[in-house]
């Protein structure tokens, strides 16, 4: 007997949907283990971590799209109500900061090109595009247009956002940074209804944002919906921790079904060199964190994760779990990510002139990448 209509749709199969459920409860399992075991930003690197290892493992574990929406929305509204009306005061440093990131950028994907050509032995396109310090969605456009090896790109980009989200918030307490616990430490809304307004107006702020394709989306879009009530004094207090464990349990489900359907050879082949790629990157992060830092007189680990080559929406949630400023964070990553949408075309162009077939001397699969 045939499927109703409404359980067509591929992501309302049984099967899938099965397997959605499953992985949720494998991140929520990882999730709290690393928070019982009181590791920093445990529900988030835990539930990533699990998820990778059973999707290495075989395992086809996916996340649902609405799911990954409704949870950008929650964790964008949380993150919003981190503003207050004295965070408006501290933006007078972020030109500088601002300034230093721009300049980072370009040195950053240069010695990583460079590490990637000239001693990994990839393609120049595959390299280029792989350097790109976040924009996945945008740079994989523009790879896929430009004849580079979308799957060596994907991969590097991957590995790169799966490292950072699971070994920045120890790193981060390394440096001596507090709190770098499982949740923010800002207070619950006092009532029912500034709950309501709340999440009122990041579901507004959140659909305005994916109607205009406002970068980062849902998440960027809530979250600047409601830092705005709450940086004018108009709302106080974020969401209550389920709301939030459920969203980083989500967030980092869907970061590590990214390896589903990635072979062990695939991982062998580049394993090391997209990890040392990472460490260029981070290193040139580091010094250009330094100097930032020094300039503005902003925290060191907060100006880190800002410049740090990961994504959007994931560096602004780890900001949020590390009690740093999730507004300046964003508003760094934010800056780079229309830097490398605008910049990176005219930069191909010129290098690389009309696509051409990509190097792929290393056999890998053709697993398309998931978003």
């Amino acid at each position: 007997m045939p499927l109703p209509l409404l359980f067509q749709h591929p992501s309302l199969r049984p099967r899938t949907l099965l397997w959605v459920v499953l992985t949720l409860v494998i991140a929520t399992a990882g999730g709290a283990l690393f928070a019982y075991a009181g590791m920093p930003a445990g529900w988030l690197s835990g539930a990533l971590v699990a998820t990778a290892v059973v999707a290495l493992a075989g395992a086809p574990v996916a996340m649902d799209s609405n799911i990954r929406m409704v949870t950008y929305v929650v964790l964008g509204t949380s993150m919003g109500s981190a503003l207050s009306p004295e965070t408006l005061t501290g933006i007078a440093t972020w030109p500088v900061t601002m300034v230093v990131l721009i300049i980072s950028v370009p040195v950053m994907m240069a010695a990583v090109i460079l590490y990637l050509e000239k001693v990994a032995g990839w393609d120049r396109r595959s390299a280029f595009f792989a350097a790109a310090p976040g924009a996945l969605s945008a740079v994989l456009a523009m790879a896929e247009n430009s004849g580079a090896d979308t799957r060596r790109v994907v991969f590097g980009q991957s590995l790169r956002l799966f490292v950072l989200v699971a070994l920045l918030p120890a790193a981060i307490g390394g440096l001596g940074h507090e709190p770098s616990g499982a949740l923010p430490v800002h207070p619950v809304v006092p009532d029912a209804l500034s709950f309501c307004l709340s999440v009122g107006a990041g579901i507004v702020g959140a659909f305005l944002a994916e109607r205009f394709r406002f970068p980062g989306g849902a998440m960027v879009g809530a979250m600047l919906a409601s830092g705005a009530v709450h940086a004018f004094g108009l709302i106080e207090g974020r969401l209550p921790d389920l709301f939030l464990i459920v969203g980083f349990v989500v967030l980092g489900a869907n970061t590590g079904s990214r390896f589903a359907g990635t072979r062990l050879e695939t991982l062998k082949s580049f394993f090391l060199d997209a990890l040392a790629a990472l460490l260029i990157a981070t290193a040139v992060s580091l010094a250009f964190a330094l100097l930032g830092s020094w300039l503005s007189g902003e925290p060191l680990p907060k100006v880190l994760v800002a410049y740090v080559p990961g994504a959007l929406e994931a560096m602004t949630i780890m900001a949020f779990v590390l009690g740093l400023d999730p507004a300046f964070v964003a508003a760094h990553h934010l800056t780079r990510f229309l830097g490398l949408a605008l910049l990176i075309p005219l930069a191909a162009r010129l290098l690389f002139g009309p696509a051409a077939i990509p190097s792929e001397k290393t056999p890998i699969d053709d697993t398309e990448p998931k978003d």
